[in-house]
């Protein structure tokens, strides 16, 4: 009777090993895919605020050029105003 006990026992304390272990090793795994996935996540922001930045510059840039565009657009009416002068001047 007692090798049946004792059987038993060492079945029960190593049935307990062997989940206590298999737990321990996936909550191991768990924390480094959790560190895997902050870190991805971290890279994603880190692009996500480069583009922020470049799209911000870019939109600095089309206001920039827009200004210029309409600089342009008073300059063709001022050449209209000053040729009309001109053949005013051109007419005495």
């Amino acid at each position: 009777m007692d090798s049946n006990i004792t059987s038993i026992v060492v079945a029960i304390i190593a049935a307990i090993s062997s989940i206590v272990g298999a737990y321990l090793a996936c909550r191991r795994s768990n924390r480094e895919q959790e560190i895997k996935d902050a870190q991805r996540e971290q890279r994603q922001a880190d692009r996500l605020d480069i583009i922020d930045e470049k799209i911000g510059t870019l939109s600095k840039k089309v206001d920039i050029h827009n200004g210029y565009a309409e600089k342009f657009g008073e300059i063709s009416k001022n050449m209209a105003v000053m040729a009309k002068d001109i053949e005013f001047l051109k007419s005495k």
